[in-house]
């Protein structure tokens, strides 16, 4: 039995696309964080979050790119000194001025290569 080259192109462009569309298109694995305030938030000083983050798994997720961003809950105010540092093993330490006191909402993006974006909103008392 002989095959018709028609076939055989057809296989060979399958293929092809195949290898393409798997090369174009990136699932993204999801991603758990976890947010921990260190001390109370006083209007004095830097507010400490600890962040984890981690795959489902458990394993750490390095290399992420965080963005706070804080904002007052009851008046239009918010804070332009915010810090983000990666200490190692899936841990971040965010630090936030919130210079006055009230409730506020901090805001926390994580994005990491591989996974989805995460978003967590932490609303915090101020003394």
């Amino acid at each position: 039995m002989r095959v018709r080259p028609f076939f055989w192109c057809l296989l060979a462009c399958s293929c092809v696309s195949v290898l393409i569309f798997a090369t174009l298109v990136h699932t993204s694995a999801p991603a758990i964080m976890q947010v921990q305030i260190k001390q109370q938030p006083r209007a004095v000083g830097f507010t400490t979050l600890e962040l984890h983050l981690t795959d489902p798994q458990g394993l750490p997720i390095e290399e992420a790119q965080i963005v706070s961003s804080a904002r007052m809950t009851n008046m239009e105010m918010i804070t332009h000194e915010s810090h983000v540092k990666e200490v190692g093993q899936g841990t971040y330490i965010a630090q936030v001025h919130l210079y006055m006191a009230g409730p506020w909402e901090i805001t926390l993006m994580a994005h990491a290569e591989s996974f989805a974006p995460l978003n967590q909103t932490v609303l915090v008392q101020v003394m």
